[in-house]
C-alpha cells in the first residue's frame, strides 16, 4: 500500500491569467499558495485481475479502456496499465466540485505522484506537474490553466510566469517570517455552498478572449498580480489586502452573469471586520478569501448567513508520499 497526498491553492494575484488565450498571446503572471489541505490517492496491489477506482463513485473493470473517470483513465494509460492487478482510492478534504481550490490539478498530480512510485518511477514535482497539465489540456481538452498543477506539485507560496510559448517559470515569493504569520493569521476561507460551474465560466472568457475589454481586464489582473507581489515581499499586508477587493471587480466584470448573493456578501462582509475579500477560482461560488481585520466579528457574520469556515494554515511540502 502506498499515498500520496498534494495540496490545494489559494490565489493570491493574478488568477486567470494562466488561460491559455490569455497566456500564449500575452504572457501570465500570479501568486498562488498551497494550504494544508490535501487531495490523497492510495494504491494496493490487488488479488484480483481488474482495476477497482474508489471515489465519489466506484468503478470494477478488467482494462484501462472501460474506466469512465477520463483523469483515471488517462494516468493510468500514461504509465501503460493496461489489464493490471490494482485498487486505487481518492479522497479529499474539501468538496470536489466548484470549490475553487485547484482539486481537480491537485487530485491529477497526487494520483501521476501515486502511480508512477508504483511503476518504482518516481517522478519530480515539476514533472509531475507537467503530465498532469499534459492529460487534463491536451488529452482531455480541459479549458483550464496550468496554474493548480504546478502550484500543488511545488507546495509553498510561489510566483509562477507562464511564457508565451507555453513554459511555466517559479520561484517561491521571498518573503519575512512576519509577512508569512500575518498572512496565515488574518487570511480566511469561507465556503458559499454554491457549486458553480468552472467550465462554463472559464468557457466564456475564452470564447471573448479577443474582446477588448476582456483583454484589457486580463492586463488588470496581471498588474495585480506584480503589485501583489511587490506589496508582500516589502510586507505592506495591509494594502496587498485592499487589492483583493480590487481582484474581486476585475473577476466581477469577467462574469457571464453576476450572483446577487455573493455581491452582497462581499460589500456586507467590508462592514463586519473584513479588509478585502475575493472569490477562489473561477468566480461565482466555492470558497471567498478575505483578510481580516476582525476576525471574531467577521467569523460571527459568516455563520449568520450560514456560510462554513475552513481553517488553514500554509503547506511548504508540495505533492508527497505519506504511506
Amino acid at each position: 500500500m502506498l499515498m500520496t497526498r498534494a495540496p490545494l491553492r489559494i490565489t493570491l494575484g493574478g488568477g486567470g491569467t494562466d488561460l491559455p488565450s490569455y497566456a500564449n498571446n500575452y504572457g501570465g503572471f500570479c501568486i498562488s499558495a498551497t494550504i494544508n489541505k490535501y487531495s490523497y490517492v492510495g494504491i494496493n496491489h490487488s488479488f484480483y485481475n481488474g482495476i477497482i477506482l474508489k471515489y465519489s463513485d466506484v468503478e470494477n473493470v478488467k482494462t484501462v479502456d472501460e474506466i469512465q473517470h477520463p483523469i483515471f483513465r488517462e494516468a493510468l494509460k500514461c504509465i501503460h496499465i493496461n489489464t493490471p492487478q490494482i485498487e486505487i482510492v481518492s479522497i479529499g478534504d474539501v468538496p470536489s466540485n466548484g470549490a475553487g481550490l485547484g482539486n481537480s490539478g491537485s487530485f491529477s498530480v497526487a494520483l501521476l505522484s501515486a502511480l508512477f512510485i508504483y511503476k518504482n518511477f518516481p517522478i519530480s514535482q515539476d514533472k509531475a506537474a507537467q503530465i498532469a497539465c499534459a492529460i487534463n489540456m491536451d488529452t482531455l481538452g480541459k479549458i483550464q490553466g496550468k496554474q493548480d498543477e504546478y502550484a500543488s506539485a511545488i507546495g509553498g507560496i510561489n510566483c509562477f510566469e507562464f511564457d508565451k510559448d507555453g513554459y511555466v517559470e517559479h520561484r517561491h515569493l521571498h518573503i519575512s517570517h512576519d509577512t508569512m504569520v500575518e498572512l496565515e493569521e488574518n487570511l480566511m476561507l469561507f465556503y458559499t455552498g454554491i457549486n458553480h460551474n468552472t467550465e462554463e465560466i472559464l468557457s466564456h472568457q475564452n470564447k471573448n478572449s479577443n474582446d477588448e475589454d476582456m483583454i484589457s481586464n486580463l492586463h488588470d489582473v496581471k498588474q495585480v498580480g506584480y503589485d501583489s507581489m511587490v506589496l508582500l515581499e516589502s510586507g505592506h499586508t495591509r494594502d496587498f489586502a485592499n487589492l483583493l477587493n480590487t481582484q474581486w471587480k476585475l473577476k466581477e466584470e469577467r462574469m457571464p452573469k453576476k450572483n446577487s448573493f455573493l455581491e452582497e456578501l462581499h460589500y456586507v462582509s467590508l462592514e463586519h471586520g473584513a479588509i478585502g475579500s475575493k472569490i477562489i477560482g473561477s468566480g461565482n461560488g466555492g470558497f471567498i478569501l478575505q483578510y481580516a481585520e476582525n476576525k471574531n466579528k467577521l467569523r460571527q457574520y459568516m455563520k449568520s448567513v450560514g456560510l462554513e469556515e475552513l481553517r488553514f494554515s500554509f503547506d511548504f511540502e508540495g505533492c508527497k508520499r505519506i504511506i
